[in-house]
């Protein structure tokens, strides 16, 4: 776990604008300041203060207003795109949200969902063509999908199941060999991070077939987020079929020499985390 000096004074360029209200940059300097309290990394302590602080500076100290709701989670996105996914602030982030779900008048996290897929338009993977000046760096997509992917896991945020299920479809369904989309080792580390950070909620989806249905293999790839990829021949949604074929996909990217050191190590967490989780699940249904 990475307790490396955070930069964010892309967020504060006046030029890019990435943060676009002046209660999204109070957000950002509340943040600065808890992180940067002190030394260690306290994930519990600094999550408690950074809660404590959002409430303080909301209208009426809950997520009413609209306008500040809408600014809280753009600017925690905004936030997690410029930690390391293996930073531990990263974990200050999503403990915080955790913590904020338990306030009286932030119950549902209200406007989460919107804002995060308002970020997914700014993904730096889609076509190259139509490049947004505010689109996220290619590292900063990761991390933000980090984020995304602790919260889906950790934080029980069960609207984020189309983004585990498309970003794992676009970087493991598709063929490496003549990739002319954007960013193509990027979305292959992406899914991973969706698996190493939220394994286990995708295995309770695909142990539930959660939104499967087998009609949707034969409409368009891009015509719901749950569709497949074309190297998947199976249902939408979630399945064990489409675990075990994520996890052989990932097996055989495992022998590719053609990414980097930092990828490779990231398909072998991804492999060894599935392994790990198959291994819990099995071993609840032992019997002597």
């Amino acid at each position: 776990m990475s307790c490396e000096a955070l930069n964010f004074e892309r967020l504060k360029d006046e030029e890019l604008i990435l943060l676009s209200t002046e209660d999204e940059l109070n957000i950002l300097e509340l943040f600065e300041s808890v992180i940067s309290s002190s030394p260690e990394p306290d994930v519990e302590e600094k999550s408690q203060r950074f809660t404590d602080g959002l409430i303080g500076l909301a209208p009426g100290k809950s997520l009413a207003d609209q306008t500040f709701s809408r600014s809280t989670w753009s600017a925690l996105n905004r936030i997690s795109s410029r930690i390391p996914h293996r930073h531990y602030a990263q974990d200050v982030l999503v403990v915080t949200v955790r913590r904020l779900s338990e306030v009286e008048g932030w119950q549902d996290l209200p406007e989460v969902w919107i804002a995060m897929r308002e970020s997914w338009n700014l993904s730096p993977t889609c076509d190259p063509k139509t490049k947004d000046e505010r689109e996220f760096t290619e590292e900063e997509w990761l991390n933000l999908n980090s984020f995304a992917a602790r919260l889906y896991n950790r934080a029980g945020v069960g609207s984020f199941a189309s983004f585990s299920v498309y970003q794992i479809s676009d970087g493991l369904e598709g063929e490496r060999e003549g990739d002319d989309q954007a960013s193509p080792e990027t979305r292959l580390r992406v899914a991973c991070e969706w698996v190493i950070q939220s394994g286990l909620r995708l295995m309770r989806e695909s142990l539930l077939n959660a939104f499967a249905d087998p009609l949707e293999k034969l409409e368009r790839r891009y015509s719901n987020p749950y569709s497949i990829g074309p190297l998947f021949t199976g249902w939408r949604g979630f399945s064990l079929e489409r675990w075990g074929f994520w996890k052989r996909r990932l097996v055989e990217l495992r022998e590719d020499k053609g990414y980097g050191d930092s990828t490779y190590e990231m398909v072998v967490d991804a492999v060894e985390a599935m392994t790990t989780i198959e291994k819990v699940i099995a071993q609840r249904f032992y019997v002597e």
